[in-house]
This record gives structure tokens, sequence and C-alpha cells, in this order.
């Protein structure tokens, strides 16, 4: 097996199986949800084939619904997020055909916030709205969203700060 493809089958055990007994129970004050797997698809690497990426994310966020009972919404959300990061990263970093690794090493810690922060909002309010179904308690779902996507941004910089490897800046 070629050793990219091996690297993604170690992120995947990483990011969505440690999220499924461990991370999905771990709730801070009563708001805060890591959604520890997103880091799954975020990181994918940037030259992969934009259809492997949307059936990984789904598949991830479906395996996530699986064992949470959540009926498709985590399989939606992570869909989404893997449909716009690369317009993403190409509209905030002006890159491309780059085959450097989206990491804090490359893109620096500031890149990599504005890579993450606003897709894992984007994640975070999909799932949050669909799960509730109403605008009734926005404040609470916002209240939800926003904390939850600093504990989930928080949570993957620093794995990803653990886990990438030192390579050039952008």
């Amino acid at each position: 097996m070629r050793p990219d493809i091996l690297r993604q089958i170690f992120y995947f055990a990483i990011y969505v199986l440690l999220q499924l007994p461990v991370l999905y129970r771990l709730v801070l004050f009563d708001s805060a949800f890591g959604f520890f797997y997103v880091g799954f698809i975020l990181f994918l690497p940037r030259l992969q084939n934009r259809m492997t990426s949307l059936l990984l994310a789904f598949l991830s966020g479906l395996l996530v619904d699986i064992f949470s009972n959540t009926l498709g919404i985590h399989a939606l959300a992570s869909t989404l997020i893997a449909y716009v990061r690369i317009p993403w990263l190409v509209f905030t970093r002006g890159v491309d055909d780059d085959d450097a690794p989206i990491s804090v090493f490359a893109l620096g810690l500031s890149g990599l916030l504005l890579y993450v922060i606003p897709l894992i909002f984007l994640h975070h309010s999909v799932i949050f709205l669909v799960e509730h179904g109403s605008f009734s308690l926005f404040g609470t779902t916002l209240k939800r969203i926003v904390l939850s996507t600093l504990f989930t941004s928080t949570l993957l910089v620093t794995t990803n700060y653990l886990l990438a490897t030192k390579r050039r800046r952008l």
C-alpha cells in the first residue's frame, strides 16, 4: 500500500474512532461539544480528488451518525464542509495547486485558524440548527455553536501541531 493511503487510514482511526467512544461524551458546561472527527475532513490532502474527499467526509459523518443516533445530521454537515473546504482555502490563502499539507507549519497559526474556524462554525451551525429544528431558542443554539466551535478548534489546532510534520511555509 502507498504511504499516503496508510497515513489517511491512520488519521481516520485517530479522528473518527477517538470521537466515538471518548470525545462524543465530553461536553463542557453543557454547551461546548467537541466534534473531533471534523479534523479528518479539514486536514485531508489538498490535491486529493474532490469526489474522494466528499465520499470520505460522508462516510466519517455517517459513522458518527450511526453510533450517535442522529439520523444523518453529521453526514450532511461533513459533506458540506468537504465541498467548501478547498474553495475556502483558495479564497483565504490564494493557493490552489500547492502540495504542501494543510498544517500549522505550512499555513502558520493565523492561516490555520482562518481556514479552520469558519469551516467548523459552518459544520456546527448545520448540526445544531438542524438538530433543534427551529429558531425558537436561537440564543441558546448560537451559544452552543460558538462554544463548540472554540472547543473543537482548540482540539484540532493542538492535535495538528502535535501530529503535523514540519515542512515549508506557504
